[in-house]
């Protein structure tokens, strides 16, 4: 069975809560683990070898959450072995405008860990700032499902 990673770095539990989601629709298809940056060393990553990678990025002030972009980063730096599929979603507070995602998909292009990148990403804006998520969430995460399974074939 092939291993999918899904990292957050999740403040109020919004990104966790999607990517235990995501984890509970891929995990008949797949070997998913699910970790925050905070306690998940890039290390354990890259031992696992895994053939997917999925990101939660937070949207703070208008763009893509630092931490997270440096996560990655860190990971490029210790991955021996491509990774095959990446895929990536965002939680927001804000009125979504494509451009706060853009830092994300940089970090992404430019590292030499991913072999390829999913086209399409979801974004779930939440309540306020430390959530809940808004009405019509569940089934944009669904929907999403479709297209990660789809991709990580």
């Amino acid at each position: 069975m092939k291993k999918i990673w899904i990292i957050h770095n999740s403040e109020h539990g919004n990104s966790e809560k999607i990517s235990k989601q995501l984890a509970d629709g891929l995990k008949d298809e797949y070997d998913v683990s699910v970790g925050s940056i905070r306690n998940t060393n890039p290390e354990v990553i890259a031992k696992d070898e895994p053939y997917g990678l999925i990101i939660a990025v937070r949207i703070l002030a208008f763009s893509s959450d630092k931490e997270m972009r440096n996560f990655v980063d860190k990971l490029d730096g210790v991955i021996t072995k491509p990774l095959s599929k990446v895929a990536y979603f965002a939680t927001h507070a804000l009125g979504w405008k494509k451009m706060f995602i853009k830092g994300m998909k940089k970090t992404l292009e430019k590292v030499g860990c991913v072999e390829e990148i999913c086209p399409e990403y979801l974004e779930v804006r939440l309540q306020g700032a430390e959530g809940p998520t808004r009405e019509g969430a569940d089934e944009k995460i669904s929907e999403y499902l479709i297209t990660l399974k789809n991709f990580m074939k």
